[in-house]
């Protein structure tokens, strides 16, 4: 293969996941709105809400920003920091759409307990689908304030705690089935069936839902057993077959995504969070420093999971896995450079607009693998939790102990209940010829899982 023009350095451009949300925020407005009645309502009618019923899991979120003066400040300080001006009201009084603390907890517990993300069109236009948390935190997490309260340490393990809840108490359960239906707000409607079908077909291809995933259309809810049964699901034997199986040099897909971004020459350490959002390998990787070095001047590739997309991740390599981990760290922190500082506005689907700051800060899974091929050298990848998608799950089935042997294309982990990001970083003097589909700059659909993705060459 003749060696292509050398990538150019170009720090990540990230906006509206790679041009798959509309800036129009109307609809993500309009969703809190309602959901913010809802509570409103419940207030009114019941005695379900308040500080004496909330779950363990937001009383203790609540003890930890009360015991702290600091903590304090900055929850009531964020939410008074959203301006007093459209798009941020609700109504001709010109209250906020979450007007006070106690709300805003009060509506952590109405969707800890009672909101299964449904389909919807819109909200899947917007960005919203299974992003409840994201959707009332939007404003509050864009201003100053919410910039410092989201990257306390207390302050994510107890939010780690209440997304956990959601997830084991409610996601997971039989519970959650009653989105997993053919009526018009359900994931199996035809409106959303035809939504996956058309983000997961191939060029050319025509297949129907029950023809790209395992499933029973004979069977209740399909044969899903609930709504993170379905975002998990997995593809037919045979429909992403892996590219070059045996040929080292080919690096493939380890996620069925689009890419967003392409950097060279990354630092140890840069301005992540900042303009451009350049990447900084020692904070990307802060656990194996061991493995820093070899990934300086080398570079990272970025592409984006969408809430229809598979959620599996699988091995980009040949070779040797040398260490997996899952590093905690935020979850719903956004620069100060997408929130009201910034000259366009706040991102309305935050933190759409900052997927390279979050691969440095939010919890994620690090790999490091040692490939086949010298030309190839160390991989690394880095699976990113993005806002309420807050489990990066490493495959269960593996000893304790590495290395662990890996074939390019096997499920390597998976992420739960939603869309996310992730990133694979090369090593420096590392030559790659990249697929048209994976330049950012050009890229129109996902890159399949386990397809070609680059070609090291000599």
């Amino acid at each position: 293969m003749p060696p292509p023009a050398q990538v150019p350095y170009r720090h990540g451009q990230f906006s509206r996941a790679g041009g798959w949300l509309p800036p129009d925020s109307k609809v993500m407005i309009g969703w809190v709105r309602k959901l913010v009645a809802e509570v409103d309502e419940k207030r009114r009618w019941t005695r379900a809400l308040g500080p004496e019923n909330w779950a363990p899991s937001i009383q203790a979120f609540d003890t930890v920003v009360q015991s702290s003066a600091k903590l304090r400040m900055l929850a009531a300080a964020m939410l008074e920091e959203v301006p007093n001006k459209e798009p941020y009201l609700t109504d001709p009084i010109g209250h906020k759409q979450i007007r006070d603390y106690e709300l805003l907890l009060d509506t952590f517990q109405h969707i800890l307990t009672s909101k299964v993300p449904e389909w919807s069109e819109h909200e899947y236009e917007v960005g919203l689908i299974g992003f409840p948390f994201n959707a009332i935190l939007d404003w509050p997490m864009a201003t100053p304030s919410g910039y410092a309260f989201f990257l306390e340490k207390d302050v994510n393990d107890r939010l780690k705690e209440i997304l956990n809840t959601w997830r084991d108490d409610l996601l997971s359960t039989k519970a959650s089935l009653k989105v997993i239906t053919e009526a018009e707000n359900g994931w199996l409607s035809p409106k959303a069936l035809k939504t996956i079908e058309n983000d997961t077909n191939l060029e050319g291809q025509k297949l129907t839902f029950a023809e790209l995933f395992v499933c029973d259309p004979s069977k209740d809810h399909w044969g899903f057993q609930s709504w993170d049964g379905f975002f998990t699901r997995t593809f037919n034997p045979g429909l992403r077959p892996v590219h070059c199986p045996d040929e080292t040099k080919w690096i493939v897909s380890s996620c069925e995504s689009k890419p967003v971004a392409l950097q060279t020459n990354v630092k140890k350490h840069d301005t992540f969070w900042l303009k451009g959002q350049p990447y900084s390998v020692a904070e990307m990787i802060p656990s194996v420093p061991e493995y820093t070095s070899k990934f300086v001047g080398g570079t990272v590739y970025q592409a984006f999971l969408s809430a229809t997309s598979y959620h599996r991740w699988h091995s980009p390599v040949n070779g040797e896995l040398l260490y997996a981990k899952v590093i905690d760290g935020t979850y719903f922190s956004e620069p100060t450079i997408t929130g009201f500082g910034s000259q366009g506005g706040p991102d309305p689907a935050a933190p759409d607009q900052a997927q390279g700051y979050i691969s440095h800060v939010a919890t994620r899974a690090v790999f490091i693998f040692k490939t086949d091929d010298a030309d190839v050298g160390l991989v690394g990848a880095v699976y990113v939790g993005m806002a309420d998608v807050s489990t990066c799950e490493i495959n269960k089935a593996w000893p304790k102990t590495f290395p662990i042997r890996v074939k390019k294309g096997q499920e390597i982990g998976m992420f739960h209940h939603g869309g996310s990001t992730h990133c694979l970083l090369f090593e420096k003097g590392v030559k790659l010829a990249w697929v048209d589909g994976a330049r950012p700059e050009i890229a129109k659909r996902n890159v399949p899982v386990s397809s070609a993705l680059a070609y090291a060459y000599t």
